[in-house]
């Protein structure tokens, strides 16, 4: 078996070890993608790439395609599938995700910051101004938070808040789910909209849902905070950039663009963030280096179970 890894950097030296019993490793150098992609039977990647089908066009030997992720946005599943192509990802993996901590703890690290206005607090050569008047903010204490798809990210999220004595909605459109950690379910999203004082979207990403998180819910916003570490596809992007242009929330926390291999709009979203209290992360939400290791490493496992 001939396996590549399409984004080395930092890759477990770990999985790397597992998979040397499986075939031989090779670690993508940045020129030449064709090439690379031409004899592999096993291709480890990350989101750095959109799989598309010209991209596993140039993979005439692939029968893997590993991706230590639970969202798959970025993969052409249905030309995969069309060229039996195995996708060994995270997805419904609950007992090993429940270990996986990164994403939640961002999502809180950015409500906080949201809360106390760091982006305009920080010191630097750019902001010299000891004036902490100017940076009063609010705290989570006996605030109301509304979780918009109470998965495996949602139930930790309300856990944390839990402890901070926030008060926790949730909304689902899964009816099998739940309450959890004192967590209230709400019935619609616009009610839980209207009982929150911060919206956090959490929800999984389908095509079935694209842009679900329509102009009516970005409205219904205002004077609102609003973070979004799941998918950009989940939310009308362009017309969300015209809300903060405008000023139209108390403060908006971004991880995830649509169409992230491009990033179409990430320079209208930079130009209308500039002063306003919206934060841009590069999805960094699962990028901690533990959390990076395990997956990668639980995925060098489960596709050498598969194989040997």
């Amino acid at each position: 078996m001939k396996i590549g890894i399409l984004e080395p950097s930092d890759f477990s030296s770990i999985a790397i070890e597992k998979l040397d019993n499986i075939g031989q490793v090779n670690n993508f150098s940045g020129s030449d993608l064709n090439t690379f992609l031409s004899d592999k039977d096993i291709l480890f990647i990350r989101l750095g790439y959109a799989i598309s089908k010209d991209f596993i066009s140039m993979a005439k030997n692939l029968k893997y395609l590993c991706t230590p992720t639970t969202g798959l946005n970025h993969i052409d599943l249905k030309e995969c599938k069309a060229r039996n192509i195995e996708v060994i990802s995270l997805k419904g993996e609950t007992d090993f995700l429940s270990t996986i901590r990164a994403t939640p703890e961002h999502t809180i690290g950015l409500t906080i910051s949201l809360l106390r206005n760091y982006k305009h607090c920080f010191l630097s050569d750019n902001n010299e101004s000891w004036n902490r008047d100017n940076c009063k903010g609010f705290e989570l204490y006996k605030n109301t938070i509304g979780i918009v798809g109470f998965g495996r990210v949602g139930k930790l999220l309300s856990k944390y808040f839990q402890a901070f004595g926030s008060s926790v909605f949730f909304y689902d459109t899964n009816d099998l789910i739940k309450e959890k950690n004192n967590a209230v379910r709400i019935t619609t999203l616009a009610q839980l909209i209207d009982m929150s004082n911060i919206v956090i979207l959490s929800a999984s990403y389908s095509k079935s849902n694209h842009e679900f998180f329509s102009k009516n819910y970005i409205d219904s916003l205002k004077g609102k905070y609003f973070i979004n570490t799941a998918r950009g596809e989940l939310v009308d992007e362009l017309y969300l950039i015209d809300k903060i242009s405008v000023g139209h929330f108390k403060g908006v926390a971004l991880d995830v663009l649509q169409n992230e291999q491009t990033q179409s709009n990430k320079e209208k979203l930079i130009s209308a963030s500039l002063n306003e209290n919206c934060i841009i992360t590069p999805h960094i939400s699962g990028a901690t280096y533990s959390s990076m290791h395990k997956t990668e490493e639980f995925i060098a496992l489960k596709i050498c179970n598969l194989i040997m």
